[in-house]
């Protein structure tokens, strides 16, 4: 018996939840329910490119983690180290105490050591940066098919919880 292409398999509704990052509440679960819905009446030629859109971001997310069977990521090395000293110029009287001679003396030998490290390239970032990049085009043609759900995507705001309009009264 084969599965109707046009229709929604049962684990479909929870599987936009986690890709879209959208919490759990009874309302964001109605609300991807009635775009499954509409999409299904009104435009059941899109439902297989979602599918499949969906199974590719389940298969970037189940992927074992770039970094495991590579070997760590190599130390910074050293590009250029420069040694300047840190004493100006020879004052027009030197000291005479024992104490003024210690600091002028110590000042003398204090030097300002400068590094400029460089890191060396990673291959395991930049297998990541290229699973995210994959991760967030399937993400991006997921929400071109049922766009209303992008109002629901959980994203941290940099602000605090009151987000009203102050009205004078």
């Amino acid at each position: 018996m084969s599965q109707n292409p046009y229709a929604w398999r049962p684990t479909d509704l929870e599987a936009i939840r986690v890709t879209l990052r959208i919490p759990v509440s009874p309302a964001s679960i109605a609300a991807i329910n009635e775009e499954m819905a509409a999409l299904e009446r009104t435009y059941p030629d899109a439902i297989p490119a979602a599918k499949s859109h969906l199974d590719a971001i389940a298969l970037l997310d189940n992927q074992p983690s770039p970094c495991l069977g590579l070997p760590t990521p190599a130390e910074p090395v050293l590009r250029k180290r420069t040694r300047k000293g840190a004493a100006g110029p020879v004052p027009a009287e030197l000291p005479r105490r024992k104490l003024d001679v210690i600091e002028f003396a110590t000042e003398l030998l204090m030097e300002e050591v400068s590094e400029e490290f460089v890191t060396p390239t990673d291959p395991s970032a930049a297998a990541f940066a290229g699973l995210a990049q994959q991760r967030r085009h399937h993400v991006a043609s997921l929400l071109l098919i049922l766009p209303r759900l992008e109002n629901w995507i959980h994203q941290p705001r940099n602000r605090g919880t009151f987000s009203g309009q102050m009205l004078r009264g």
